[in-house]
């Protein structure tokens, strides 16, 4: 099935059949049925052969007995039984199972080999399933609510522009009810759990497709192995085609939250970094808690992308405007300089206390008025600043609880992203809360705003556009062989990876026949298959010269052979330059071939400034990979250094093409690559290659 395909008949069924519906109080069965009865519009039929009736509507011994075709069944029996009554769902012929019992892939083998078993046979009858072990879907629409909740102890929030997707029930429930006391629309939300068939590609696909969604927010521990480049592409037609913009929270970051993901929802956690870089590379905006999730999409949803990073803060607190200067600048935000031209009218309008830079602190006894004329004046200079942080707390009594409309106001009328920070006592909760009712964000604090302000400038910043087409398949080895470093140079030096002159030698005669036709001075370098860091044994010899010395290096790297294996020495060009860098790539078993960046020798491990990108890279992935590290900034003539960025643009993009064209390459790495001038020379090459390959 092509993703999202299916879905209306989970999101928008004309009829739904609960099997294992029960009319004891607070039972799952009896409050999907209760839930079902309080919101959904279509019909609603009770399957269980202990019962008759069930709050009212007949109740059938089977789903086969059921006198229509349910869109969706909702299975709520234990895992055994559940596969037995899918089976009969799909000869029923109905379109899509929600299976929300545990037991299955999570709890172990004897789960997994019953969670195959559901695949299959919705496979076979053409069937999506949500699930199992999940909470299933809501649906403000359709009405259709599956969580086994109440309404007493989990609030749904108000119909509104976001769609909910977590791969816990938990995590779900629990933020249901917290952005429902934020007064936060939500459209649609599914939890999957196990996502045995439906997924975040299906979901983002589908959800990307409606109107009535502005933003989707994720709570993902995993995506599925192979399917992370299709995930990407959803990912990225949803923002360039739809205008969607995505939020994810990403669990299992640490390797201890990795291992704890695993065991919950039997998710094979990837190595977050590279999903890290792949979601942003595929311009979605990743956020780090719980806070920062709702935030970020109720500005989303509400503002859409900003322009740009400047911010402008109003207050009338000084440490508060501070505070949020020093996080606005810490989320890689700018606060400009207030224009000599608006001071000078400011200061016609206000007494000398009221500081006129950047925040604009209006001091505490501003009134709602005192706001409305500084907004009105940076409203008609135009284009000064892309978001605007107003901070009104309510604790002065010169602020009333309509500054909401001060806000509101200023934003129809000059159609300018505005965060508003409202807080202290009833008032400001009336006037927060108003202001999102209106379709505008308020937050209580001002570290809640910074990450709507942040997530607007995330969003808001072009991603590269990518052309290529993903694929599900690739050789992920898990035993690898390490090349040859003379092997491994033939192979980049026939890939256009530019290498100093070389040439190997396994006796002292083919060492000085080889030193003949070098450029002075020389590397020689041991070759030996149990060696990976050769400089750490001092396998390694700079500055060769002269005979004499060739003959003294070769001698030693010979003996030290006679311990790790010897199979010759290679002799290269000794080449300088005013930077190292380090070039890499490999195969990871989520999103495929992925090429790094960072700087050279021993720093990129002691450092870890590294920037990684999905492959097939083009030239402005590989640009972006420089501007996100640190060493880049020695590539653009940082302090008088020479050193230029386009060979080694040239170089990412080549060993890009490498690791996506040979399958039986596991990894690569250049370390040092060394940048002199227009020029860039990897002098150290290694290459694993697949064991079995």
């Amino acid at each position: 099935m092509r993703p999202g395909e299916g879905l209306d008949a989970i999101f928008k069924p004309r009829s739904v059949a609960v099997i294992g519906a029960s009319p004891k109080p607070r039972s799952i069965g009896n409050v999907i049925i209760e839930n079902l009865l309080y919101s959904y519009k279509g019909r609603v039929y009770p399957v269980n052969p202990k019962y008759d009736e069930i709050m009212g509507l007949k109740t059938y011994p089977s789903i086969l007995d059921v006198p229509e075709t349910p869109d969706l069944a909702v299975v709520t029996i234990r895992a055994e039984r559940a596969v037995k009554a899918v089976e009969e769902a799909g000869r029923k012929g109905v379109r899509a199972v929600i299976v929300v019992a545990g037991g299955f892939a999570e709890a172990g083998p004897e789960g997994a080999k019953l969670e195959r078993e559901l695949v299959s046979i919705v496979r076979e009858y053409g069937m999506r399933l949500v699930g199992p072990n999940c909470i299933g879907v809501y649906d403000a629409e359709s009405g259709v609510d599956t969580f086994f909740l109440p309404r007493d102890r989990m609030r749904r929030p108000p119909k509104g522009p976001i769609a909910v997707v977590s791969q816990s029930g938990a995590f779900l429930s629990t933020f249901m009810d917290f952005i429902a006391t934020e007064n936060v629309g939500v459209t649609r939300a599914i939890n999957f759990g196990n996502k045995a068939d439906v997924d975040e590609i299906d979901v983002l696909a589908y959800f990307s497709k409606d109107k009535n969604i502005k933003t989707i927010m994720m709570y993902l521990e995993d995506v599925k192995p192979g399917k992370g480049q299709l995930f990407m592409k959803e990912l990225l037609e949803a923002r360039e085609k739809h205008g969607i913009h995505t939020v994810i929270l990403k669990g299992g970051r640490t390797s201890t939250g990795a291992r704890a993901a695993k065991s919950h929802t039997a998710a094979l956690a990837g190595d977050y970094q590279v999903f890290s870089s792949a979601i942003r590379q595929a311009g979605a905006v990743e956020v780090y808690n719980v806070y920062e999730f709702v935030d970020a999409a109720n500005a989303l949803a509400k503002l859409g992308p900003a322009r740009g990073n400047r911010v402008i803060v109003i207050t009338n607190a000084g440490g508060p405007g501070v505070l949020s200067s020093d996080l606005l600048s810490q989320a890689g935000l700018e606060l400009p300089s207030i224009p000599e031209d608006v001071k000078r009218v400011l200061r016609e309008m206000f007494p000398p206390r009221v500081a006129l830079g950047n925040p604009i602190d209006l001091t505490g006894d501003a009134s709602d008025d005192d706001y409305a004329r500084v907004l009105d004046v940076l409203g008609e200079k135009g284009d000064i600043a892309d978001m605007f942080f107003v901070i009104a707390l309510m604790q002065p009594p010169t602020l009333s609880k309509e500054i909401y409309k001060i806000i509101y106001n200023y934003y129809k009328k000059y159609n300018k992203n505005i965060i508003s920070i409202i807080g202290g006592s009833a008032d400001g909760d009336y006037a927060r809360l108003k202001l999102n009712s209106l379709g505008l964000p308020g937050y209580p604090l001002p570290s809640r705003g910074v990450s709507g302000a942040r997530a607007l400038y995330l969003a808001g910043k072009p991603v590269c556009k990518k052309e290529w087409e993903p694929v599900d398949e690739w050789k992920v080895c898990e035993d690898t062989i390490k090349m040859d470093e003379y092997e491994a140079l033939n192979t980049a030096r026939k890939a256009g990876i530019n290498v100093p002159n070389y040439c190997k030698a396994e006796t002292l005669d083919e060492a000085v026949s080889c030193f003949s036709r070098l450029n002075k001075p020389v590397v020689a370098k041991i070759l030996s298959p149990g060696v990976i860091h050769k400089s750490d044994i001092g396998g390694v010899i700079l500055g060769i010269d002269t005979l004499d010395k060739l003959k003294a290096a070769f001698s030693k790297l010979e003996r030290l052979g006679s311990y790790y294996g010897f199979t010759g020495v290679l002799l290269m060009e000794q080449v300088s330059g005013s930077v190292e860098v380090f070039i890499g790539a490999r195969k990871d078993p989520v999103f495929g071939p992925i090429v790094l960046f960072g700087g050279g020798g021993i720093s990129v491990e002691l450092y870890r400034d590294v920037a990684i990108r999905v492959a097939p890279i083009n030239m402005c992935e590989a640009t972006s990979m420089i501007d996100d590290t640190k060493i880049g900034a020695m590539l653009s003539g940082y302090r008088g250094t020479l050193a230029s960025r386009e060979p080694v643009i040239d170089m990412l993009i080549k060993i890009s093409d490498i690791i996506v064209n040979n399958n039986d390459i596991a990894e690569i790495d250049l370390n040092p690559v060394i940048v002199q001038g227009d020029l860039a020379y990897a002098v150290d090459i290694r290459i694993n290659t697949c064991k079995n390959g």
